[in-house]
């Protein structure tokens, strides 16, 4: 079994700390995975925002989850790939990653400028702002409607794990967000 099923199985049980150490342990072996400084990134940052805890444990989190960030970022931060996905982590909770949201946005706005065909970086560029102001929102349904036909998003998104769920269900949201508000 790799890593990401194991991961994968970790998480769906829990054991926030089994699926901790499988991550140092992965990045150890192979420093140089944007998937799995992207996972460890994305790990910490959902067990410290939506899931039950120790809070004796959250410091240490809190630490481990900047201190991934600080170390992915140095490496990957000209990486399209990793821009997108880790400024899409870090506005859900900038300040767990030390930041503001502007800079969270600024990162995947920059992946959008270095793969501007791609229609998922298109998307996280309208995903944090203002949405109700209607060019925003209606930018942000089209392009989530155009992500999902893609062929290559949901394999992609599949290949992240719990990070491309979430990803692919905020498509789905945004997706039907406009069928939802014409039926009213």
């Amino acid at each position: 079994m790799n890593w990401k099923e194991q991961l994968s199985e970790l998480e769906q049980s829990k054991d926030w700390k089994s699926a901790i150490a499988l991550m140092q342990e992965t990045i150890n072996q192979n420093s140089s995975s944007i998937d799995a400084y992207l996972s460890m990134n994305y790990l910490l940052m959902n067990l410290l925002v939506e899931e039950q805890y120790d809070p004796n444990d959250h410091d240490y989190y809190a630490g481990l989850l900047k201190k991934y960030f600080i170390e992915s970022y140095a490496k990957f931060s000209n990486n399209p790939e990793y821009l997108f996905y880790i400024g899409r982590i870090a506005c859900i909770s900038e300040w767990y990653f030390d930041i503001e949201i502007e800079e969270a946005q600024s990162m995947m706005k920059k992946a959008s400028e270095l793969k501007p065909d791609n229609m998922l970086y298109r998307w996280a560029n309208y995903s944090d702002l203002d949405m109700r102001e209607s060019s925003n929102k209606e930018k942000m349904i089209l392009y989530a409607k155009q992500a999902l036909s893609e062929p290559g998003v949901e394999r992609e998104l599949k290949s992240k794990g719990a990070l491309g769920k979430y990803l692919w269900d905020s498509l789905e949201y945004w997706s039907s967000y406009e069928i939802e508000t014409e039926r009213k």
